[in-house]
């Protein structure tokens, strides 16, 4: 396939896979991988001469940050760099970076991914990327492990991330070896400050291994398979990650957190609460009598007690005086006297021979919360036996873990569903404020917009205005010049949703009428300029962008300025055809960046001039006219919206406007609008 047919044809496309956190399983940023009818772009390489290889790689890097910056990508980028085009002086300017900026990526988001491959001499490949990083750029090192990457060149190198190559991670649960040399390249990076990646996990099997290799990030088949749109984890791996994570943390330290309980339940043990809840009703309150016998007692006949009372899972064993001196488990018995020789040995034996010295003896007056605590803090096999209770030093008697739990759940239940109330309470009358608030937001922000479109002078406009929600980041104006005649008409699409968007809304609405009108006589590329810099500085240091147009009339004379806007399209007729295009044609030449974006108040723009005849048409619009799609997730798209534009009726703006309409409508039926809308239509009604 030639390049020019490939660039022509726009068959180059860009997907996306995501490097995962093995800490949370959440998204740390994408890979993005260009293809060409879906095969990967480095399959073509080699067929080209270095012209083509140039003239493809620089379309990669633009389709990449353009897409990026389309799908509102916020976190890391990873873009490969073509190994025959690392040294090349053009690609080591400043190319990458002026594309960056152009389409509104932030440099420390990009991470170049250089492969050790690239370069036979290391001097070369140190020089090249120190170049990278003194433009800001971030680098990681590729296929780490494929060729010959000792720590010696990874530390000349110093990259930012490492991937380690896919044939090292490949079946690593089968290779001690392979998982030895991960084990001492993952300390090498934990020491040197250097963020490594296990590359082409495709099993659950590899993301076992290398999650108990301590690797912190990882990329793979087994996480998502590149996409077009930014695409999510699978739920299976996200889930395996996780789960390792509570296990892991469940078994760390396990003694000291049960020490560390204990210490805290004796500080607290007149006064705790069991999970932020106290009942101040005290354990002795829950009691039942139990079962005590004393230590003489021949273990026969309390086997035989258990064996008659199924009910009785454990009995106390006082002296005399009730003095609590051990206990006795049903199941501690049964283990002592079961067994092959175990009934031989102890069948002889008192209960004092087998009673259990080591076991929680709750105070009568101690809290129901205090003795869940303790319950809660005994050893798992034991957990469940009741509790003993004494008073005045003496055996009291028991209480059943049901009985505690029944008594926790009762008080927890009323104070949580006392809490519950309230903040509900509180959530209705803040949603009740919120609701006013936006009503009002969006009465003020109609009482600013105009409510009809100029029908004279020439022209004959018409105009639909639909927020996404109650309030609305695009804003529209006519202007009129003192004699009141129709001069022109600003377009403008605030970055983000809501009162916020809104707000800035109204702000840049007063000063783009202000400066559009006091420079009526100035060339409108300069108008604009000082509208880019008026509204940096008033709205300080509020985040919203804006894109948008500035489009002034003369008679038959249209001028027009765009900032990073949609295209104007324009359709005329001749004498038995009807023509569509976009007004200052398909290059793209003439589009601005974004306004209000501190440190660009400076940016040029360009004017487009074209002198109309009568019964031309421009559409003007914002982006969800095109960016809306369908019910099988196509977007309408700019060459649909202009065939949809030629068909139109040759008639009244309303008429043109009510046709485009329908067709959008007709198009995304059952597919919620995303974002707010704007169409304006104006007619050259000519003399």
């Amino acid at each position: 396939m030639e390049i020019d047919k490939i660039l022509a044809e726009k068959e180059l496309n860009v997907e996306f896979q995501p490097i995962v956190s093995l800490e949370n399983g959440d998204i740390i940023g994408y890979e993005a991988l260009c293809k060409i009818a879906e095969k990967s772009v480095s399959d073509y390489f080699d067929s080209l001469d270095m012209d083509s290889k140039k003239r493809l790689e620089k379309q990669c890097r633009k389709t990449i940050l353009k897409t990026n910056a389309m799908l509102r990508n916020h976190k890391k980028l990873f873009i490969n760099i073509n190994p025959d085009l690392l040294s090349d002086e053009e690609f080591n300017g400043d190319y990458t970076k002026r594309k960056i900026e152009k389409y509104q990526n932030s440099i420390n988001s990009i991470i170049l991914e250089v492969s050790e491959k690239c370069c036979n001499a290391e001097e070369e490949l140190l020089s090249i990327v120190n170049h990278y990083k003194s433009l800001d750029f971030r680098i990681c090192l590729d296929n780490t492990g494929s060729a010959y990457s000792g720590l010696g060149r990874i530390c000349a190198l110093n990259p930012d991330f490492i991937k380690i190559d896919k044939k090292i991670i490949h079946e690593i649960q089968n290779d001690e070896i392979r998982q030895s040399m991960i084990k001492s390249l993952v300390t090498f990076c934990k020491e040197s400050g250097i963020i490594l990646i296990a590359v082409g996990i495709e099993t659950s099997q590899e993301l076992d291994v290398i999650l108990k290799l301590g690797i912190s990030f990882a990329q793979g088949f087994y996480f998502s398979r590149p996409a077009l749109m930014l695409p999510k984890v699978s739920a299976e791996s996200y889930s395996r990650i996780i789960n390792f994570r509570k296990n892991q943390a469940s078994l760390e330290n396990p003694k000291k957190e049960t020490k560390d309980k204990k210490q805290k339940d004796k500080k607290k043990e007149s006064t705790l609460t069991f999970d932020g809840i106290t009942s101040g009703r005290p354990i002795g309150e829950l009691c039942t009598r139990g079962v005590t016998v004393f230590p003489d007692m021949p273990v026969t006949e309390l086997l035989h007690f258990f064996h008659s009372n199924e009910e009785c899972s454990i009995v106390t064993v006082v002296d005399l005086n009730h003095k609590i001196l051990g206990v006795i488990p049903r199941n501690t018995l049964l283990d002592a006297l079961g067994g092959q020789y175990g009934y031989g040995l102890n069948y002889k034996k008192l209960v004092k021979d087998l009673m259990l010295q080591e076991f929680i003896t709750l105070d009568y007056n101690e809290f129901v919360e205090t003795a869940a605590a303790k319950a809660t803090s005994r050893p798992e096999k034991n957990i469940y036996d009741p509790m003993i209770i004494s008073k005045e030093d003496a055996y009291f008697g028991i209480v059943t873990v049901k009985e505690l739990l029944d008594s926790i759940v009762t008080v927890e239940v009323s104070e949580r569903t006392r809490e519950i109330n309230r903040k509900n309470r509180l959530l209705q009358e803040q949603q009740r404020v919120q609701k006013l608030d936006m009503h009002m937001a969006e009465l003020v922000q109609k009482s600013f917009y105009p409510v009809s479109a100029p029908c004279r002078d020439n022209w004959d406009c018409a105009f639909y205005f639909n927020p996404m929600s109650s309030v609305s980041g695009d804003l529209y104006d006519f202007y009129y010049d003192r004699d009141g005649r129709f001069c022109g008409t600003g377009l403008f699409d605030v970055s983000g949703h809501g009162v916020a968007s809104g707000l800035v809304g109204i702000l840049s609405k007063y000063l783009a009428e202000k400066i559009f009108m006091g420079g009526l006589d100035k060339k409108l590329n300069k108008v604009i300029e000082e509208f880019n810099k008026t509204l940096t500085a008033e709205k300080g240091m509020v985040e919203n962008y804006l894109t948008g147009i500035f489009l002034r009339v003369k008679d038959s004379l249209v001028e027009y300025v765009s900032a990073g806007h949609c295209d104007v399209l324009v359709k005329s007729y001749g004498a038995d055809t009807c023509k569509t295009g976009i007004l200052g044609d398909k290059d793209g030449s003439f589009r601005g960046r974004f306004l209000g974006i501190p440190g660009l108040d400076g940016e040029k723009f360009e004017t487009v001039k074209a002198n109309v005849k009568k019964d031309t048409y421009l559409l003007l619009f914002t982006d969800c006219l095109i960016e809306s799609r369908n019910l099988a997730g196509d977007e309408m798209g700019i060459d649909l919206l202009q065939k949809v534009f030629k068909k139109a009726p040759k008639g009244k703006a309303k008429e043109v406007l009510d046709y485009v309409l329908d067709s959008f409508n007709a198009y995304t039926e059952a597919v919620p609008l995303r974002d707010d809308l704007t169409v304006i239509v104006m007619h050259y009604v000519g003399v």
